[in-house]
C-alpha cells in the first residue's frame, strides 16, 4: 500500500534495531523521499533496560547510514524492574512490555504536538503478517485511536505488513546497511527485548550470552514468586535445555 506522505506534518518511525524495523524505515525513507517529504521522518528508539546491549548503538549506526534523526526515549520505569516489582513476567494476556514501550513513545509524540497545536501526523511500525496470528489481523493503515485528541489527528501505517522473509533480508541486501549481529554472528530468529517471552529458546539462549545480568535478574524472580517465565516452563529449564 502506497500512501499520501505529503499530508502529514511528521512521519514517526518506531525501531527495535530489528530486521524488520530497519526494513520499514528503509522502505518509509524511500517513499517519503520520492514524495519529497524525507524531512518530516524521524525514528525512534525505546530503551526498555531489557534489550541487547548494542541495540541503541545499532539503531544510531542505520539512522546516520540513511540520514535519519534518531531520538531516544525511555518509560517512566524500565522493564526489568516492573517485572521485579510486579513479581510476574508478560503473557499473550498481558503484554505489559509492549505498553511500556508504545507508551513511551506515544509520550515523546504528545510532547512534540499537543492535543491544543493543529497536526497530522503518521506513526509507522514494522509488524508482518505472517509473524503471528495476532499481526495477521492488524491494518495496514488506520487512525490511532489512543494519540488522536483535540487538534492532533495521528495515523497507524504498516508498510511492510505483507513482505515475507525472503524480502525482508532481500531489501536489507540491496541496502548495504548492516543488520543487527544477533542475526549473523548469533543465528536469532528474531530481534526485540534479549530475554523475551515470545522469543524462540534458542534467542533466549542467546540473550542470555549477552545479557547474563538480566538473566539473573528474572532466575530470582522464578525463585522468589514461584512464577514461571512462562505458562508451564521456567527460563531455568529452556537456559539449560531440560523440560
Amino acid at each position: 500500500m502506497k500512501i499520501d506522505l505529503s499530508i502529514y506534518s511528521l512521519i514517526v518511525i518506531s525501531t527495535s534495531g530489528g530486521k524488520d524495523s530497519l526494513c520499514t524505515i528503509i522502505e518509509t525513507v524511500r517513499e517519503a523521499r520520492r514524495q519529497n517529504v524525507g524531512h518530516r521522518v524521524i525514528c525512534v528508539n525505546c530503551d526498555t533496560g531489557a534489550d541487547w546491549p548494542d541495540a541503541e548503538d545499532v539503531v544510531k549506526k542505520q539512522c546516520s547510514a540513511l540520514s535519519i534523526p534518531l531520538y531516544v526515549v525511555r518509560p517512566n520505569i524500565s522493564i526489568p524492574d516492573y517485572i521485579e516489582k510486579r513479581g510476574m513476567f508478560p503473557s499473550m494476556k498481558c503484554r505489559f512490555c509492549t505498553r511500556l514501550k508504545t507508551g513511551a513513545i506515544d509520550k515523546f509524540i504528545r510532547n512534540l504536538y499537543p492535543a491544543k497545536m493543529e497536526s497530522k501526523i503518521l506513526s509507522v511500525t514494522g509488524e508482518r503478517r505472517e509473524e503471528s496470528p495476532h499481526r495477521q489481523k492488524l491494518a495496514d493503515f488506520e487512525p490511532h485511536q489512543i494519540l488522536t485528541a483535540g487538534k492532533r489527528q495521528v495515523f497507524h501505517y504498516r508498510p511492510i505488513l505483507e513482505w515475507n522473509l525472503n524480502k525482508v533480508w532481500q531489501t536489507i541486501r540491496e541496502s548495504g546497511i548492516k543488520p543487527h549481529p544477533a542475526y549473523e554472528e548469533y543465528g536469532n530468529e528474531r530481534l526485540s527485548c534479549a530475554l523475551c517471552v515470545f522469543g524462540c529458546e534458542k534467542d533466549l539462549r542467546n540473550g542470555a550470552k549477552v545479557r547474563p545480568d538480566l538473566a539473573e535478574r528474572y532466575l530470582a524472580v522464578e525463585q522468589r514468586t514461584g512464577f514461571t517465565f512462562r505458562h508451564g516452563q521456567s527460563l531455568r529449564n529452556i537456559l539449560t535445555g531440560n523440560e
